[in-house]
């Protein structure tokens, strides 16, 4: 096992595809940032009469909330939660995790493992561990990004309590890890690099605007929140700071396993060329 972990090691440390995707969360990420300081400065004053205008229209005060939380206040956590909740840092790991296991059935390599005598569970264990951790680096970088912008703004500053902020990361820390082991097992199924970026990328984006236009239609957007993974990282912090925790564990630990057990059903059974 340790063979092969420091096979997958060397092959992510020479990765181009890697730090591509690491320069272009950081540049997102500060981006980001700008545009949401920009948002933010228009939003102004005019903050209030938005927050009563949502209200008039029937909004409640924990929906109201929920908006208005998109954009980041005037502290560096709330910079820090954003960047974290935005899904582009997600679609960003996709492309790296995606070729990085698929490029083993694309370039004809998955097998080379299998024949030197390692077992497929031990196969995709290493593909599991360093995709997670390319999740990890993506999230640290893009977050770098955006904290530099929020930190030159506001200092580090904070509005919740150090525990609260130390609860909404391992929430984050729990759903990236689960959505990392999503796309191992996309890349799994689909057995071709481009085939299996195109669908992290499009599938989720998918099934969440299908989703979105469901909770308004029959106005249950609570369900959501706690149905799809996405959305559900998207409101972690609403979820976090409204007593409901364990919703983002919960649904991370499901779609952790679903995946792991999906994919390690498929390495053993397909046939490898």
């Amino acid at each position: 096992m340790m063979g092969l972990m420091r096979s997958d090691g060397y092959k992510l440390r020479k990765s181009r595809s890697l730090l591509i995707c690491l320069i272009t969360a950081f540049g997102m990420g500060v981006m980001m940032a700008l545009l949401y300081h920009m948002a933010w400065e228009m939003l102004g004053d005019n903050l209030e009469a938005t927050r009563s205008l949502m209200e008039a229209f029937g909004s409640n005060e924990k929906a109201v909330n929920e908006m208005l939380m998109i954009i980041p206040n005037e502290t560096l956590w709330s910079y820090i939660s954003t960047a974290l909740a935005d899904t582009n840092l997600l679609y960003i790991a996709a492309v790296v995790i995606s070729i990085f296991v698929g490029s083993e059935y694309s370039m004809g390599t998955a097998k080379n493992a299998i024949s030197r005598g390692f077992n497929r569970t031990a196969v995709y264990g290493s593909k599991l561990l360093f995709s997670m951790l390319i999740m990890l680096m993506v999230a640290a970088v893009y977050v770098l990004g955006s904290g530099v912008v929020g930190c030159a703004l506001y200092g580090f500053s904070a509005d919740i309590s150090a525990g609260q902020m130390l609860l909404i990361l391992a929430a984050y820390l729990a759903e990236m890890l689960a959505v990392a082991g999503l796309y191992v097992m996309i890349a799994v199924m689909m057995k071709s690099t481009g085939h299996a970026i195109a669908f992290s990328l499009i599938m989720p984006m998918l099934i969440s605007s299908a989703l979105q236009i469901i909770s308004m239609a029959y106005n249950c957007s609570d369900v959501l929140n706690r149905l799809w993974i996405f959305q559900t990282l998207t409101a972690t912090p609403q979820l976090c700071l409204y007593n409901e925790a364990y919703v983002p564990f919960l649904v991370s630990a499901v779609y952790f396993v679903v995946a792991g057990l999906i994919s390690l059903l498929t390495v053993r059974r397909q046939e490898l060329k």
